[in-house]
């Protein structure tokens, strides 16, 4: 009988601990000390002391302003174009896999891509050949409909290729820009296949 209310006992300060204990923020810097009026404010020069009757109380007020429409990712996708894709649309051509791209303009070269795919966001690694050298490139883009954005990065060299390229099954084709380090430009277009 005396086991059952210890036991009875210790459930009781058990739940009421446990109650107490959700009641303490454990963010809060120091719950035992008051806030200092935030309404207040003094001057370094003069010892006077001005009370602000309209100013927040509690200090909330940047919780409580609207959002600022250009931070928020809707307002970001819509200016990049990219609104009407949602996280799981269906992605119309898979671009997973071995391609070649040739180069033609400026400075005709080949590039060859391994590119993998997930959802819109394509990326991968190659190596472009232009002028007799080769060198290593990063790529990444996405797709809108059957349009692939690709940026291809020569790390080496610092110049980026941005493509713009219309997708079909096995064929790719459009235009690129190629900027480098020293603020050149230079534009050329662009056909691919994907390779066995």
């Amino acid at each position: 009988m005396f086991a059952k209310m210890l036991v009875a006992w210790a459930v009781i300060v058990m739940c009421l601990s446990v109650q107490g204990q959700s009641q303490i923020d454990p963010l809060a810097s120091d719950i035992f000390t008051l806030p200092e009026d935030l309404r207040r404010t003094s001057s370094l020069e003069v010892p006077k002391v001005y009370v602000d009757p309209n100013a927040d109380p509690l200090g909330i007020d940047p919780l409580m302003r609207p959002l600022d429409p250009e931070h928020t990712a809707e307002f970001l996708d819509i200016f990049r174009g990219r609104g009407f894709l949602g996280p799981f649309t269906p992605v119309l051509q898979d671009l997973r896999g071995n391609w070649k791209l040739d180069l033609l303009g400026g400075m005709p070269g080949k590039a060859e891509l391994l590119l993998v795919q997930n959802r819109d966001s394509v990326f991968g690694r190659g190596i472009l050949s232009l002028a007799g050298t080769t060198s290593d490139l990063s790529a990444s883009g996405w797709t809108a409909k059957d349009v692939l954005y690709l940026d291809l990065v020569n790390a080496q060299e610092m110049i980026l290729y941005r493509f713009t390229l219309t997708m079909s099954k096995d064929f790719l084709s459009g235009s690129f820009i190629a900027y480098d380090a020293l603020g050149r430009a230079w534009s050329g277009t662009a056909q691919g296949s994907r390779s066995a």
